[in-house]
């Protein structure tokens, strides 16, 4: 599995979608392609985007259980059923409730007086509409696309930053989504904290963070380590 391909897997599963579209990421070959990606990308000292060399294909592979917890792992392996991961976006993926984890970046970041003209939202978090919305909807309208009429209030939701991510690879602008996913996904590090606050098991989402963070630290390692 390439790596766009394996971007869209992860911007699906924090998305709304439609119950043939997860049976078919989500069972059989393709999602053992996508947790096979996943590990590469986690494993492997080469350049998100790029093509493994046949030094690094002959490596040995390193099971998932390095770079993520068992239960993560677990999880990862057994998917939810349409029905659980309709019923957990209806709990926590929907605005407004006391147990809400909506993936948006505006959430967790600061605002800074650009995002807005309201003196209480500047260096304030929790809000939408931040620095990161505003910016994901120019860049998209830069690119000639649309946001789509579900994240028109969020246009900073993961899904959508990891499918313009997707896009830029395909176009062969991979410098360029390398540098989009260094400078988006940071605000992460707060979310995966969000869920593991959840009542419910989220250990399947935690661990797709997880593995986005790893991506994270392939992309921006001065900053992972800092």
């Amino acid at each position: 599995m390439e790596d766009e391909t394996m971007l869209s897997v992860l911007s699906v599963c924090f998305a709304p979608v439609e119950e043939a579209e997860w049976k078919r990421i989500s069972t059989g070959s393709a999602w053992s392609d996508f947790l096979d990606a996943a590990r590469r990308t986690m494993q492997d000292g080469r350049v998100l985007g790029e093509s493994p060399s046949p030094i690094a294909n002959a490596r040995r592979r390193c099971p998932l259980q390095d770079f993520l917890s068992i239960g993560e792992v677990n999880a990862l392996f057994r998917p939810p059923a349409y029905q659980e991961k309709k019923a957990f976006a209806a709990r926590h993926f929907v605005g407004g409730l006391p147990e809400s984890a909506l993936p948006v970046e505006s959430l967790y970041q600061p605002w800074t007086a650009a995002a807005g003209s309201s003196p209480f939202s500047r260096n304030a978090g929790g809000l939408y509409w931040g620095d990161s919305a505003l910016y994901m909807r120019d860049l998209i309208e830069r690119l000639g696309l649309q946001v789509p009429p579900e994240f028109s209030a969020c246009p900073d939701h993961v899904s959508l930053e990891l499918d313009l991510a997707a896009v830029l690879l395909r176009s062969g602008m991979k410098e360029e989504a390398r540098l989009f996913l260094s400078e988006r996904l940071a605000w992460l590090t707060a979310y995966r904290l969000r869920l593991l606050a959840l009542e419910d098991d989220a250990r399947f989402y935690i661990g797709l963070v997880d593995v986005l963070m790893g991506i994270w630290a392939q992309v921006s390692p001065m900053e992972m380590n800092a």
